[in-house]
């Protein structure tokens, strides 16, 4: 029987995963389909962050499994803790479209600073005047990022470029306080990001720790006039309590490219609050990502096979 990697994601083109594996020396199918599989002979399963179906029940039907994995930073969609269980490796993408959502990040908060976004609606609707939606200049802006990795080192980066002042909060970086100093970034607590930042953004994974993170005792802690930008994940805002602070004016606006449901349907009330940018969850996208994913994912696969370590790990047997 040939082992098998099974995809569950269309935008990994199976022939560069194909080359890949074989550059690696792995002798395996892979086959693309839209259905959980099961049975024997399924060495690795890839999954994109729109299969959020899987169970531990899926798992279980196949007995050949070593590796699962998310194609995507986000792994909520993968049933951690049954794969553990079961001594599988368990890996998300990283690194892979960090560029590309920071400058994401970076547009879309330059573009309610400037109001872009609100100035063009206004066009459209047949007005021709700046104080419609005044613009404000982007040097000595307040930038919070909360959540600190890769992507947001990345943004951070981009921020400092462009004249903005960077607060940064997250758990573990009280010990890089004096490191990040030096290039120009303050490490803050939680309620003082909120109450110092003209621009929040938030760069965690969906867990039970962060959903609902940014909720109606947040955002009212947040200065009036602040906007929200969200490129993580839908369930860290509570999206009433964001709309209530659009419509109320507390906040100036908010950008998201992340959504409790998505797509939304056309009667979602999340589509009528005003103020609100959406991006279709586009923040990771660019023609490159798709190979380099399809190398990463190649890599870890070749890696369990081998005795060595992935990369990505969210879960190892023995962990």
């Amino acid at each position: 029987m040939t082992d098998r990697v099974v995809v569950l994601d269309d935008f990994i083109p199976a022939e560069a995963l194909s080359d890949s594996l074989a550059a690696a020396g792995i002798s395996a199918d892979v086959v693309h389909q839209s259905e959980f599989p099961s049975g024997p002979g399924v060495i690795a399963l890839l999954a994109g962050p729109e299969n959020t179906g899987l169970e531990p029940r899926h798992l279980v039907d196949l007995p050949d499994l070593r590796l699962l994995s998310a194609t995507s930073a986000g792994y909520d969609h993968l049933p951690v803790s049954a794969a553990h269980a079961r001594g599988l490796w368990v890996t998300r993408a990283v690194d892979y479209c960090t560029e590309e959502v920071a400058d994401h990040a970076l547009g879309l908060t330059l573009g309610l600073l400037r109001s872009t976004h609100a100035l063009d609606r206004a066009v459209h609707a047949g007005g021709w005047d700046v104080t419609a939606a005044p613009p404000r200049r982007i040097a000595g802006t307040v930038l919070g990022l909360y959540g600190f990795g890769r992507i947001a080192g990345a943004f951070a980066l981009r921020a400092r470029a462009v004249g903005m002042t960077v607060l940064v909060s997250g758990r573990g970086l009280g010990d890089r306080a004096g490191d990040l100093a030096a290039e120009g970034i303050e490490v803050v607590g939680f309620e003082e990001l909120l109450r110092r930042s003209d621009v929040l953004s938030l760069h965690v994974p969906l867990t039970p720790e962060t959903k609902g993170l940014i909720d109606e005792r947040a955002l009212a802690a947040m200065t009036r006039g602040a906007y929200l930008v969200n490129v993580s994940r839908g369930g860290l805002v509570d999206h009433d309590a964001l709309g209530a602070a659009l419509r109320g004016g507390h906040l100036a606006g908010a950008a998201v490219d992340v959504l409790p449901n998505e797509p939304p349907a056309q009667d979602d009330p999340i589509l009528q609050i005003p103020n609100l940018v959406i991006t279709p969850h586009a923040a990771w996208y660019s023609p490159q990502v798709a190979h380099t994913l399809a190398q990463q994912s190649a890599r870890n696969v070749a890696a369990v096979l081998t005795g060595a370590s992935p990369a990505g790990v969210v879960a190892a047997p023995g962990m």
